[in-house]
């Protein structure tokens, strides 16, 4: 797929020193691989993505014109507590995840965009599918895999057209609120 780059992030690419960093918002947790703190708005409100070096890095992603399921495995430290009690447990399946890079500029220490929070490109998104604690000698490492939109694009089982099946996966919209008393057909278009 096509990105359309705003006019700042062009420039930014043609400069001879690219400085860029990965921001993860892991169902509302949000880590950065910067060594500090970074503020931004690509997610539509102002959010601070915390560098703790618990983020270890991400693997490849492969884009390609398919629609299929691409996947990609996000490694965290393990060593801290709070990484195996937050990421590690089955309740982190299906959450929501979003994956941005953002270029720095140095002179300024401002991430590079825009006021309308065009300052970073997603890279990918998508939800939990699995996660792994591997543990060695002297580390340790959680490694979720995240599967993008089309994860759940064939599933059949255990699904069902009502409030209770559809917020499984969407706790707060109601749209399935009335779906039981439309148990006929629907007629779309013309009576013939």
């Amino acid at each position: 797929m096509t990105k359309q780059l705003s006019g700042n992030l062009q420039t930014a690419l043609a400069r001879d020193a690219i400085v860029s960093y990965l921001l993860l918002n892991i169902n509302g947790t949000r880590y950065t691989d910067a060594p500090f703190d970074i503020t931004s708005s690509i997610e539509g409100s102002s959010n601070t993505y915390e560098a703790q070096g618990n983020f270890l890095g991400i693997g490849e992603v492969d884009e390609n014109s398919d629609l299929a399921i691409s996947t990609i495995a996000i490694q965290l430290s393990a060593l801290v507590p709070v990484v195996v009690a937050n990421f590690a447990t089955p309740s982190i399946i299906n959450q929501d995840v979003s994956i941005y890079r953002i270029l720095y500029d140095q002179s300024t220490e401002e991430p590079v965009g825009d006021s309308t929070g065009d300052n970073g490109l997603l890279i990918f998104k998508g939800r939990v599918s699995a996660y792994d604690i591997t543990d060695a000698e002297e580390t340790a490492s959680v490694t979720i895999t995240v599967e993008s939109q089309f994860a759940d694009f064939e599933k059949i089982n255990c699904r069902r057209t009502n409030l209770t099946s559809f917020q499984r996966l969407y706790p707060n919209d109601w749209g399935m609120e009335f779906s039981h008393e439309t148990l006929n057909d629907l007629g779309w278009g013309r009576k013939v």
